[in-house]
């Protein structure tokens, strides 16, 4: 990554607060002039610098979801975690508020897609800033279903309202096969004109979307996956 900063456009922003809000996450909130650059949706993500990429051409970057964004004074806000202990979790204990990041554009390769009538919203708790983005983005006549999972209840935080308006389950080990019973036990069926969005661990969500996949039972028209995290590495 020696030519970075050649490569890439560079924007900055200022951590304006920053409060631990769960056992494994940590809530920042950036004011950058730069956002009013990009045409944002739900599902956003921010590619943020580790270090300073102008000190440092071998920067490292990491991916954080949009938790909000508001436009007028281009606030964003983001849930950043730190379960693997990898050096994004060691940045975002180090940094503070008055804090200078770096990022480049915003993408949104995984943003909130409104053609449904009926959404199935599926991850662990790396992906929950991500998947409240995409629950208040849909439109209050279509209908939701949702199952965020952890191994404690102290990992899960509410949305920025204070409210929880997913469905959470306390998950003895991340075990695909109990969370795929659960969504036999508590998701409907049949509901053609549906998508589903499963984030987080890798091999979670790989399972999870094998089963729904081709499943006459639910006839899912979208189904989205994104790999928030590997369980079994560092980020």
């Amino acid at each position: 990554m020696s030519d970075q900063p050649t490569r890439y456009e560079i924007y900055s922003g200022i951590i304006l607060q920053k409060n631990k809000i769960a056992e494994h996450t940590y809530h920042i909130k950036v004011q950058s002039t730069d956002f009013a650059r990009m045409h944002y949706d739900a599902g956003f993500t921010l590619d943020v610098f580790l270090s300073n990429p102008y000190d440092n051409p071998q920067s490292e970057v990491r991916p954080y979801s949009f938790w909000n964004y508001e436009p007028v004074y281009q606030v964003a806000d983001f849930a950043i975690n730190t379960f693997s202990n990898g050096k994004g979790a060691q940045w975002i204990q180090t940094v503070q508020k008055g804090d200078t990041i770096f990022y480049t554009a915003p993408v949104g390769e995984f943003t909130m897609d409104d053609t449904a009538d009926h959404y199935f919203l599926i991850g662990d708790v790396t992906a929950l800033s991500h998947l409240y983005e995409i629950n208040r983005a849909v439109a209050v006549s279509k209908e939701v279903t949702s199952l965020i999972y952890a191994q404690h209840a102290q990992d899960f935080f509410p949305d920025l309202d204070h409210s929880y308006p997913l469905k959470t389950y306390t998950l003895k080990t991340f075990c695909a096969e109990e969370i795929i019973e659960l969504i036999k036990k508590h998701f409907p069926r049949h509901t053609p004109n549906s998508i589903a969005y499963i984030f987080g661990d890798s091999v979670t969500t790989t399972s999870i979307y094998d089963f729904l996949k081709d499943n006459p039972a639910f006839d899912i028209r979208r189904i989205f996956v994104k790999n928030f995290w590997n369980s079994k590495s560092p980020v």
